[in-house]
């Protein structure tokens, strides 16, 4: 078994060293942010997640999402278009105006199949857009070539 002690740098970029000094990447799940006020998509992306080696954090509406993103910034975050209270935009807009969140990439899931808001979500910064129903490959894939 290698013994791992954490050098100078660990904390910062999440790496130690193994008894000879060299270093080991850690290796930790990617964290995925799903906002969606729908509960069975929430489960649905959940699994699928779950599934494929990510950790799934939940909202059920983009306040809550946008608190979720800031103390606990994820690796990417899978929004819904539509939700009570701010949509979709109002959330992406806000999470791109924020430095801490800005670099978050961000996937739009909505049943809005225009170009209109296709256009309007990459022109906000997303990642992505992906219209409901979603196909389970496809939105795996989409994050597979999001996420390094």
């Amino acid at each position: 078994m290698r013994r791992l002690r954490p050098n100078k740098a660990s904390a910062r970029n999440g790496t130690c060293c193994d008894k000879d000094g060299d270093s080991m990447a850690e290796s930790r799940p990617q964290t995925i942010l799903v906002i969606d006020d729908d509960f069975a998509n929430r489960r649905v992306l959940q699994l699928l997640l779950k599934r494929n080696g990510y950790v799934a954090v939940l909202a059920g509406d983009g306040c809550a999402g946008l608190r979720l993103a800031r103390e606990m910034p994820p690796d990417l975050i899978l929004l819904d278009f539509f939700m009570p209270g701010e949509d979709g935009f109002e959330v992406l807009a806000q999470l791109k105006a924020d430095p801490a969140l800005r670099d978050i990439p961000v996937v739009i899931f909505t049943v809005l199949v225009r170009e209109e808001s296709e256009r309007q979500a990459l022109e906000l910064g997303a990642a992505a857009y992906v219209t409901k129903p979603f196909d389970i490959d496809e939105v795996i894939t989409c994050i597979r070539r999001i996420l390094p």
